[in-house]
């Protein structure tokens, strides 16, 4: 029987999503190679659930990495009683857990998991690293959601404030929200704030010959052999400039005949009828749902990949995106414009991408030119993004620094 030796890892994004298989799966399982020994408690989506096969390996693989793992299903209507339930649910096992005596220590992922290790906290004053994941409450506010009136933002914000002034450790994707909670809670005592941003694993994202992707399907293989691959990947959200993005990718299309956009998305429809709307035929793109397990092979057929976000906001500022190192360990050039400083400062060192200053039809024009024009990169070049960008993204040097953190919070 396990025991109090045990971290007690919370999630509200559920491990069966490509996201978390990346930034959750990976992570636990290199931290239990490590001698962490986690349990993760987590809220899956019903659309995953209802695949009971995925739900058994993941299940095995787990428990083959000495992890254990139990959910229950994510309650997606917007209203206060869902929120109530999601939460129930995490703050119940937390606080259950924590009273038996069973954990020694809670890795909370992003502000809801937060408040529930808040509770288990301030009933047994188990410590807590709260892993901030962004800016939760600013988000809401600039999506005009949730905080709407002076009363609901300010027991909102005395919430985020206990969150990081009672959390043990806080871990940040961004040096520029570090330095955010260095400066508005590093009063309150001198508890470590670490940036470890979002990781990739650079064995398995890295560029393969052609002939060497198995789990591409042949068609799709054979429909992009010889292209120009320009890729969109992921989903719409309030996060991207989607239609600046495909204007842009019309663009190249446009310039370039041995152009082709591949778009990795579970949203065909939305996808197919934006492509539309932009003019671009059908025979110059493909619609892909990737699983995860396949996104390193499907990332190595790609030469650019578009990554135009909604410009610099006070959440942005602790926002970086979770393609961008599996882009560097890939050889593919990202065309970056927004989100903040920072990740445009990574594009400009990795030396491969190409950085936007504006996405104005001009300034599209000429991203469209530049990409066009620019002359294949090469494996010399690729290998120096790599050994530039590897000890920030990597996955194995980012556990290397959670191992440190969770060293210096719960001991060995």
């Amino acid at each position: 029987m396990r025991g109090a030796d045990e971290l007690l890892y919370l999630t509200q994004d559920g491990l069966l999503e490509p996201l978390m298989h990346s930034q959750v799966v990976r992570v636990v399982e290199r931290l239990a190679a490590l001698g962490w020994r986690y349990r993760i408690v987590s809220l899956e989506k019903e659309r995953d659930l209802a695949d009971a096969s995925r739900v058994r390996r993941l299940k095995a693989r787990l428990e083959r990495a000495g992890v254990q793992w139990e959910f229950a299903p994510f309650d997606w209507a917007q209203s206060s009683r869902a929120a109530a339930t999601n939460l129930g649910f995490l703050a119940s096992r937390a606080l259950e857990l924590a009273r038996a005596g069973r954990v020694r220590g809670i890795h909370a992922r992003a502000y809801v998991p937060a408040v529930a290790a808040l509770a288990a906290w301030h009933a047994t004053g188990v410590r807590w690293v709260f892993d901030a994941r962004g800016y939760w409450v600013d988000e809401r506010l600039e999506e005009g959601r949730w905080f709407t009136t002076p009363l609901r933002l300010a027991v909102a914000r005395g919430v985020e404030h206990q969150l990081f002034a009672t959390a043990s450790a806080v871990v940040t994707l961004t040096e520029l929200q570090a330095r955010d909670i260095e400066q508005r809670f590093r009063p309150l005592g001198a508890r470590p704030v670490r940036c470890i941003t979002t990781l990739a694993d650079y064995d398995d994202f890295a560029k393969r010959p052609n002939s060497d992707v198995p789990l591409v399907p042949p068609e799709h293989r054979a429909r992009l052999a010889g292209k120009l691959v320009i890729a969109v990947v992921g989903s719409i959200n309030n996060s991207y400039l989607v239609d600046e993005s495909l204007e842009l990718a019309r663009r190249i299309l446009e310039r370039t005949p041995a152009a082709h956009l591949l778009v990795l998305s579970g949203q065909h429809e939305e996808y197919r009828r934006r492509l539309g709307v932009a003019g671009v035929s059908e025979q110059r793109f493909t619609l892909v749902r990737a699983e995860h397990d396949a996104m390193p092979q499907w990332l190595s057929l790609v030469h650019w990949c578009l990554l135009l976000l909604q410009p610099n906001s006070k959440a942005k500022r602790a926002s970086m995106p979770t393609k961008l190192g599996e882009l560097f360990a890939s050889g593919v050039r990202p065309i970056q414009f927004g989100c903040n400083d920072e990740v445009s400062g990574w594009v400009h060192r990795a030396e491969t991408g190409l950085v936007l200053t504006d996405v104005s039809s001009a300034g599209l024009e000429v991203a469209a030119r530049a990409v066009a024009e620019a002359a294949p990169l090469s494996p010399e070049a690729i290998h120096r993004a790599r050994q530039r960008t590897s000890p920030h993204f990597s996955l194995e040097a980012g556990c290397a620094r959670y191992d440190a953190l969770l060293a210096e919070v719960f001991g060995r």
